[in-house]
């Protein structure tokens, strides 16, 4: 993708793509965990099956550890994956809010933003966040929901579930930085990205149900409705994995 505007969308100035390593999974739990971290080596047109990067090393890796982390140590990377397996990096007020629309949904079959607002307000009291403010988040959701079924993230009558699939992606991907980075060896890296894979298989029905989760986690956490460069270095990567034939997201199960 090169620059341009896509919807009002400003994309990204490189080019995006599915890779595979050869010798990387096609198939199986190893290939499975891997497709839940595929939005970002898309993103960058890097292998999404690999565990290292031929054209980074142990530096780069680190570098973007600290970066964009402020992992430094082992110990550090170790901790911000236990986070990321507990989909606690994210922060739970979302997947709360989202929680008290199923619950509607499970109860009444429909639901509207108004009742969905006076619902988050019977929540006990104690929360982290203040109701007003779990109201408000139930509005920008709502907001990015309808553009996600404008750009093909959802369907017409589609909503997101839970976004803790940003958090366990991402995990994918710090199992692959840590390892580069010389954190961990292959067999910790590798048990990461199984978790990652089967806490996946838990939360969602379908690769599509996965990728909006995770998109819905991502602009939450940095996008601020601004629908810039962090939407869509998230929509790109989507429309590739669902469209593209070589995309692990064709050929390997889901569920």
């Amino acid at each position: 993708m090169h620059v341009a505007t896509l919807r009002g969308v400003v994309v990204c100035d490189h080019v995006e793509g599915v890779v595979s390593a050869r010798q990387g999974p096609f198939y199986g739990p190893l290939a499975h965990g891997f497709a839940c971290g595929a939005h970002i080596p898309v993103h960058v047109s890097r292998p999404w099956n690999a565990m290292d990067d031929p054209a980074r090393d142990y530096r780069a890796d680190r570098e973007t550890l600290a970066d964009s982390w402020g992992v430094e140590t082992a110990e550090d990377w170790s901790r911000q994956v236990e986070y990321l397996l507990a989909g606690q990096n994210v922060g739970p007020e979302a997947d709360a809010v989202l929680n008290v629309r199923q619950t509607l949904l499970r109860g009444q079959g429909h639901y509207d933003l108004p009742t969905w607002q006076k619902a988050i307000g019977d929540l006990p009291r104690g929360q982290p966040v203040e109701v007003a403010e779990l109201a408000e988040l139930a509005a920008v959701i709502t907001r990015y929901e309808s553009r996600f079924r404008t750009d093909g993230l959802l369907p017409s009558d589609g909503v997101v579930t839970s976004v803790s699939g940003y958090d366990f992606g991402r995990a994918v991907n710090m199992a692959r930085w840590g390892f580069g980075a010389r954190f961990c060896d292959y067999r910790t890296a590798e048990g990461i990205v199984l978790r990652a894979g089967e806490l996946c298989r838990r939360q969602y029905t379908s690769w599509a149900d996965f990728s909006a989760g995770y998109a819905l986690g991502r602009v939450l956490r940095f996008d601020g409705e601004a629908y810039g460069h962090l939407y869509a270095s998230v929509l790109g990567p989507h429309r590739l994995l669902t469209a593209d034939r070589t995309s692990p997201w064709w050929h390997v199960p889901f569920a």
